[in-house]
């Protein structure tokens, strides 16, 4: 069993396939906060373990949530994200234990935000032994809590109608169904 599927077991974490991983929601606030949104309350925070996997795609496609998600990283390969503001600023980020690299051990999208990632998995340096599966464990915090009826996963045509001058960068990062 290699590092990948070991800590998947250990973590207790259930396989989302369409994410590119998988997850584990280990924190649920019982407290909720009053909200516009549909369904008007939520949990005030939820956290999840999620890893994303080579073998099971190792990438998030581009969506957004209407709340703030802070992203923790735990282990394995760095994790590349890209955001975009809602006015349309493109940033990209590089999560990960090597700060002397560049890289980010924690980072905050805020909610309206659209965000992607992909495990780095051309990057060999971080296997412990060859040929292992490439895999990054982060941690979520989401508040007000995930809730799926915040969470919108753009086709094209929208990505073409809110950010035309970002196709290019973002099309890669489009969900292949909604292409």
């Amino acid at each position: 069993m290699n590092r990948k599927d070991i800590i998947a077991k250990d973590l207790h974490l259930m396989p989302l396939s369409d994410e590119g991983g998988y997850f584990s929601e280990t924190y649920r606030s019982q407290e909720k906060v009053e909200s516009e949104r549909e369904g008007s309350s939520r949990s005030l925070l939820t956290i999840i373990y999620y890893l994303m996997s080579h073998d099971m795609g190792g990438r998030n496609y581009l969506h957004s949530n209407k709340s703030d998600i802070v992203h923790f990283f735990h282990d394995g390969w760095p994790v590349q994200y890209i955001t975009v503001s809602p006015e349309g600023k493109y940033e990209e980020f590089i999560v990960g234990k090597d700060v002397s690299k560049g890289q980010v051990p924690q980072l905050t999208v805020k909610g309206g935000y659209f965000k992607a990632a992909r495990v780095m998995n051309e990057l060999k340096e971080y296997e412990t032994f060859p040929g292992e599966v490439p895999f990054t464990l982060i941690s979520e915090a989401v508040a007000p809590g995930f809730d799926y009826r915040d969470r919108f996963v753009p086709g094209l045509e929208e990505v073409k109608k809110l950010h035309p001058n970002l196709l290019q960068k973002m099309e890669e990062h489009i969900a292949p169904d909604k292409k």
